[in-house]
């Protein structure tokens, strides 16, 4: 098999990387303009090319069985339609603007399988949500999710393991949420709140717009949100910071450290009635490896999802988001069982 990876990012090379170890038989490429940090490994290579012409990309795809879009959010729409346009499947991790289920009816008249949005959030916080959701339409889910300092005293308790421009996007960006069975926007930062987090402690937390695309595959659930974590009084310190216009420059500045030990917290909490399931992943950065827990739980998800598709998953044509794969259980695991082998691990509390 042979396996196009775009980008090699903080992302891409991680997930390029994964896949030519885990994948049997496969031979994997990395095209970007510039050379990213690879590892010496016979089947795994760096093509240098530009890949914003989606015309061309879909040339350079054809080439290939399967592509992995790890490209940023700008370029990300674009890939998935140059998947389509070679009729090859592709997995994404980028976070476009874009819709991606405005290329289902193109997908499925192509035959072609895509997978949005296959990160840590969106991504794996809404493979547990359709996994929940197997047994039964949930009346509501929240999903949060967070990258921190492990050291909380560090300046807004915060380490930067992604890109800044993105994150001050997220706290600029009004969230999609759904309240009793109304979708409606909100302004970032609304509705700020404390929570318990198992292994973790107390958080802050706050809403974002991370629902994407199962406001639309799961419209009869009642009430959604996504809400980012944070250590206590991070909303105080940094709104200030982001009316300013000096948000960039503080955190390049101040929240920079190298090793980046972080921490992400991720909780997707189901309710049905009186019952209420919460997965629960807690993952730390990796002395060993020196992987931030960031590119630990959102390549590797990437990576994992990956390497289910080629393995021969059960996998019709279209846009299918991961809440669309959750509810088939040898896919949740045989995605949640390649996380493992690197220990991020989802825990279940079935009755919380």
């Amino acid at each position: 098999m042979k396996i196009l990876v775009l980008g090699g990012g903080q992302q891409g090379r991680v997930i390029a990387t994964d896949l030519a170890y885990k994948v049997s038989n496969t031979h994997v490429d990395v095209v970007d303009v510039r050379r990213p940090q690879l590892p010496e490994r016979g089947n795994l290579r760096w093509l240098e090319a530009d890949v914003a012409d989606v015309t061309e990309l879909a040339r350079r795809m054809r080439e290939y069985d399967l592509a992995v879009g790890a490209l940023p959010s700008r370029l990300g729409f674009g890939a998935m339609q140059a998947a389509i346009e070679a009729k090859r499947p592709i997995v994404d991790v980028s976070f476009s603007v874009e819709d991606p289920l405005a290329l289902d009816a193109d997908a499925r008249a192509a035959g072609v399988s895509i997978f949005p949005d296959c990160g840590l959030a969106p991504g794996l916080t809404h493979l547990c949500a359709g996994h929940a959701a197997a047994d039964g339409m949930p009346e509501e889910i929240t999903m949060y999710v967070g990258g921190v300092s492990q050291d909380r005293t560090r300046p807004y308790g915060y380490v930067v393991t992604w890109s800044l421009e993105d994150l001050l996007e997220e706290y600029l960006r009004p969230a999609r949420v759904v309240r009793e069975g109304r979708r409606t926007v909100l302004p970032p930062f609304a509705d700020l709140d404390r929570v318990q987090v198992p292994g973790v402690g107390e958080m802050e937390s706050f809403l974002s717009d991370g629902l994407r695309t199962i406001i639309a595959t799961m419209p009869d659930v009642r009430t959604m949100s996504e809400r980012t974590l944070r250590w206590p009084g991070h909303a105080e310190a940094v709104q200030p910071l982001v009316e300013s216009g000096h948000f960039l420059q503080e955190f390049r500045e101040k929240c920079s450290a190298q090793p980046p030990r972080d921490l992400v917290a991720m909780m997707t909490v189901v309710r049905r009635g009186m019952k209420v399931q919460r997965a629960t992943l807690i993952d730390r950065f990796d002395e060993a490896s020196q992987l931030t827990a960031m590119a630990r739980t959102t390549a590797l998800t990437t990576s994992a999802v990956t390497q289910w598709v080629a393995g021969g998953g059960d996998i019709a044509p279209g846009v299918q988001p991961l809440e669309k794969v959750g509810p088939d259980q040898r896919a949740y695991t045989a995605i949640t069982s390649a996380l493992e082998k690197h220990g991020v691990r989802v825990q279940w509390d079935w009755g919380a």
